[in-house]
């Protein structure tokens, strides 16, 4: 006796690409946004030779940066993605690309390095990987 009935998959199994993309630019989307937090309530800085880098010598103003070039894109990315929103793919693109051009420019004011600008630029290339891909 042969049976046609399909598998049955868990729930996770059946999401598509695209759940993945929503997924990882949520997680970089609380990550950026938990960093923002933190400049802007004062909790962290880059000390004091490298605050002084910033433009203005402003905490507040790098936080409210990070929120919103690169926190608030990853957020909607993450919506759309989720949604199964045909823009999301190029809003994949257009993300990772200011996020790879966020280091860029975070190089440029503070002439540091940080293990956290390389490990971003792949997260930004990936983000362009995946969005050129459709996810």
């Amino acid at each position: 006796m042969t049976s046609t009935s399909a598998r049955v998959r868990p729930g996770w199994a059946n999401r598509s690409p695209r759940h993945g993309l929503a997924v990882f630019a949520a997680v970089n989307a609380v990550a950026a946004g938990g960093g923002a937090i933190a400049l802007l309530a004062g909790w962290t800085d880059f000390g004091d030779r490298l605050d002084q880098r910033l433009p203005f010598d402003s905490l507040v103003l790098a936080g409210l940066a990070l929120a919103a070039i690169v926190a608030l894109p990853l957020s909607g990315l993450a919506v759309l993605a989720w949604r199964g929103d045909p823009r999301a793919g190029r809003v994949a693109v257009g993300t990772g690309v200011v996020l790879v051009a966020w280091i860029v420019v975070q190089l440029a004011f503070l002439r540091a390095f940080s293990v956290f600008q390389p490990t971003y630029v792949v997260i930004g290339v990936l983000f362009v990987v995946a969005g050129r891909r459709g996810s």
